[in-house]
This record gives structure tokens, sequence and C-alpha cells, in this order.
């Protein structure tokens, strides 16, 4: 018996390959968390890669555009013209996007103070109006045939457009959703999506010849309306990329990590707001902090730096941070007066939940700080002494892309340090389990032998909720483990979630169990 509670990507849930799950990523709204470059990462270079793949993409477009226009004019299929339309319009639309990258290599002045990021949104408006009107062109010529279908000359030849025009779209979706990855551009790999729908409909177009073919001309003006209706989708989800740019809006799991690692900066003592938006390609973030009481005001650009430090790295995308130190006073209700002991508990609750008229949404709260042995290894057995202190250091933190499961090329291109990962991975799990640790013949995870198939699945369903992934086999749990682990990151917080889990189990589940029976 085999079960899985599994959440693949980073917004929950997996599109899968072929052309089912390109549709499906077209229709929904995604986040950056695909190939994302480290922290800080050159805008000038991730301009230029810009400016190079719209080029490259504007002359595959206009290649396949003139071909099938040619073929148009032979044959007069409207599902073919569509297509064409449509493609054409692929090509109109990597023009403000060339516009935008590099009026972004401008630098700010003093009227525009942020640069100019902001043009590739621009931009996006400018693509959302054309995949409107592209839409509106097609469903006039197809209504309009429909009364009066005509068949479809030169067939062979309109079969080669639809081919020619499926492997133009696809080169450019490819070179396009790449580059828009590693160089962190929503509009390019919006571009690139729309290209490979726009092949997709080119291989629509071989029904109309079949039908065609067939005897049944009608069919080709149908093709063409339906094309036109799936225009229609394609641009409701480019209005709500571009409205979502527009209005700043950030992924709330961004927000939780940055509040996160900032909060685990020394001298921290507790993240009071963060703030992101996107520029561009580029994110910016502004981090409001209260310093421990052992930090002095003259230390506070000590603590600052060390925020920025902790957010290098974990933080995709982000090119600039600014830290506000605040004054404790300015936020608690009782300045001057004493802490007392209510303000004492509140103090390891999670910024969110610090401020009681404040509106909250769940969040986990950061792991225990680690202990060391005498040999320097890590005290994993040490650092609780029982769920209910577990629960008050905290559980594992928002799940990042390292926590989901591993490629198994990336652990090919680095099998010593996925040795040492899965090996602090086994030591860690048993000494806070004192249960058997299994290694899977599938590089990638780490498994945990429970007492029996009850507590297999308990832990399954409480494992899950602490946003880690996690897969059983009958009474083995199977976590994820990869050679990009770190030590006071992600094996931290899969020992974390496995201590905490399995002792609430050991000293309340399990007891009750038995009582029951």
């Amino acid at each position: 018996m085999k079960a899985q509670a599994s959440r693949l990507g980073s917004h929950g849930h997996s599109h899968g390959g072929g052309p089912l799950g390109w549709l499906s990523a077209i229709f929904h709204w995604h986040g950056h968390d695909q190939q994302e470059p480290g922290f800080g990462a050159d805008p000038a270079f991730a301009t230029n890669e810009g400016i190079r793949t719209v080029w490259i993409a504007l002359a595959l477009l206009a290649a396949t555009t003139v071909l099938q226009v040619i073929i148009v004019a032979i044959s007069g299929s409207v599902a073919l013209l569509a297509d064409t339309v449509h493609n054409f319009g692929d090509m109109l639309n990597s023009i403000p996007l060339l516009v935008a990258f590099y009026l972004s290599r401008r630098v700010a002045t003093r009227r525009y103070t942020y640069g100019f990021g902001r043009a590739e949104d621009v931009a996006g408006v400018v693509i959302v109006l054309s995949i409107v009107f592209s839409a509106g062109y097609i469903l006039w010529e197809s209504f309009a045939k429909l009364f009066d279908p005509q068949p479809i000359d030169r067939l062979s030849w309109v079969t080669a457009a639809a081919v020619i025009g499926f492997i133009g779209n696809e080169a450019v979706a490819l070179y396009q959703i790449r580059t828009g990855n590693r160089i962190g551009s929503a509009s390019l790999v919006a571009d690139g999506l729309h290209a490979r729908i726009d092949g997709l409909t080119s291989m629509v177009v071989l029904v109309a010849v079949m039908g065609s073919f067939l005897g049944f001309p009608i069919v080709d003006p149908i093709v063409g309306l339906l094309i036109g209706v799936a225009i229609l989708f394609i641009a409701r989800d480019a209005t709500m990329r571009v409205w979502y740019r527009l209005m700043d809006s950030v992924d709330p799991q961004v927000i939780d990590q940055i509040e996160q690692y900032a909060s685990e900066a020394r001298g921290v003592e507790r993240v009071d707001y963060v703030r992101a938006r996107w520029v561009g390609h580029q994110l910016e973030s502004d981090v409001g902090i209260t310093l421990t009481d052992t930090q002095a005001d003259r230390e506070s650009h000590v603590v600052a730096a060390a925020v920025r430090k902790a957010l290098v790295g974990p933080v995709r995308y982000l090119s600039r941070i600014t830290v506000e130190v605040l004054a404790p006073q300015a936020l608690r209700a009782d300045a001057g007066l004493k802490r007392d002991a209510a303000q004492e508990k509140r103090g390891i609750l999670p910024p969110r939940y610090q401020d009681s008229s404040a509106q909250v949404s769940a969040a986990p709260m950061g792991s225990a700080a680690m202990q060391y042995d005498d040999k320097g290894g890590v005290a994993w057995d040490e650092m609780w002494t029982g769920y209910c202190e577990l629960a008050l250091a905290g559980g594992a933190p928002h799940r990042g892309t390292l926590l989901e499961p591993v490629h198994e090329a990336s652990i090919a291109a680095n099998p010593e340090k996925y040795a040492w990962v899965l090996k602090e991975l086994e030591r860690g799990i048993a000494q806070v389990t004192r249960l058997p640790v299994r290694r899977s013949p599938v590089p990638g995870w780490i498994g945990l032998e429970c007492v029996d198939e009850e507590m297999a699945l308990w832990l399954l369903r409480a494992i899950v909720v602490e946003n880690v992934t996690v897969r059983r086999e009958d009474t083995i749990l199977w976590f994820p483990a990869g050679p990009d682990f770190r030590l006071e990151r992600e094996i931290r917080n899969v020992v974390t979630v496995v201590a905490k889990t399995t002792h609430y189990w050991q000293e309340h589940i399990a007891g009750q169990a038995t009582k029951g029976r």
C-alpha cells in the first residue's frame, strides 16, 4: 500500500508536461520560482540577455509569419489566416518588450529616481491590447466565413505552413521561457508561453485541413472561432499578469521568506514589517526591525548589515534591500513600561502575531537555535527535550524550493555534498526519533521507519501541514534530500519537523491509541 502527500512546485502543484501541461501553465498565474538566479543578479547582464532573446525571437517569428502569409494568399484558409494573424501579433508584441529592455538600461534620473525598470510593465499593457485586437479580428473573419464556407486550396501547402508555424513558435517559446526564468523577466516568460500556445494553434489548423480534405469546409471557420476564443483566454491571463505587476503584487511566500530570514539575523528581536515590489525583473524590499535589548542603538548599522547578509542567497531576484531600525517603544502600546509576563510570552510569536490589532494569516514559527557537541557536530538530541518545548521554539519555516524533491541531475553533479547531506540528515533524524533511518535506492530521499502504519499515516498528515514534502511507502516516510541543502536551513527544517511530529505522537497520540485498545 502506498500513499503520497507531496506538494510539487512552489505554488503547490505540478502542471506536468506535453500540450496539456502547456495549456495548464498558460491558464494559471505563476510566481517566479523556476531556475531563479542568485541574489543581486547583474541587471545589466539580465537586460542584455533579454534584448538578445527578443531580437532572436523577433527574427524567427518574422520568418515564420512571412512564409505563412504567402501560403494564406495561395490557399485562402481562414484557420491558417487566424494562426498567421496571431503569429504577426506575437511579432508585434516583441517590439514594446524590446523597447522596454532598452529603456531599463538607462540610469535613474532626478525625475525617474527608481530608474526605468517599470517600462517592462508598460510593455505588458501594450501586449495585452494587441492580444485582444488579434482575437477580435480572428473572430470577425471566422464568423463571416461561417455563413459562406469555402474549400481550402492547396492542402499540402497549408499543412506545411501549419508545421512551420509549430516549429517556429516552439523554438521561440523554449528560448524565451528559459531566458525569462534565468533573468527573472515575467514579461519574457509570458511572451514565451504565448508563443507556445501559438505553436499549438498551428497544429490545430491541421484539423481544418483534414475537414476540407474530407469535404467539410465548414470545419475551417469553426477552427478559426475556436482559436479566437482560446486567444481571449490568453488575453485574460495576460491581463491578470499585468494587473499584478502594476499593483506591486508579490507572492506571499516571498514575504514570508524575507520575514523568516531577517528574523534569524543576530540582534533582531522581531521583524515589524516587510514590503516588496517588482521593478522590471528585479525585486526590491523594505524591512523594518526592532533590536534586542542587548543591542545598543550605536550597533544598529551592524544589525542592519546582518539582515542584508541573511537575505543574500535565499531570496531570489532581490537586488535592493532597505532596512529600517525601529525604536522598541515606537511599536509598543506600553511605551516606557517594564515588560510583563504576557509580553515575554508574546515575544516568542512570529512578528505577524505580535500586533493584536493586525490582520494575519497562518505561518509557521522559526526553528530552535542550533546547539553543538564537543566535537563540533550539531547536537540534534539536545536541542529539544519534549514536544511542548519544541512547539515554543517553533517549527519548520515556509518551504523553499530546496525542500521540494530534487532532480537526479543536480545530485549527480555534486555527489560528495549529497553524501554529506544524507549523513547529517540520517544522524539528526535518528537522534531526535530513536527510530531506524533508511536510505532510498532512488536518489533524493531519506526515510524514517515508523513503528506501525497508524503512526506513519498520522505523521504523514501532520508533516504535510508543516510545509515539508513527504511521501509514504507502508511504514516508511520519505523526505527530500539534495546537495544544495544547508545545515542551518533545509537540514534543520527537515529534522525539526520530524522531531516535532514524532515527539507529539510518542508523548500524546500513541498513549491515547493504546488506551483505546
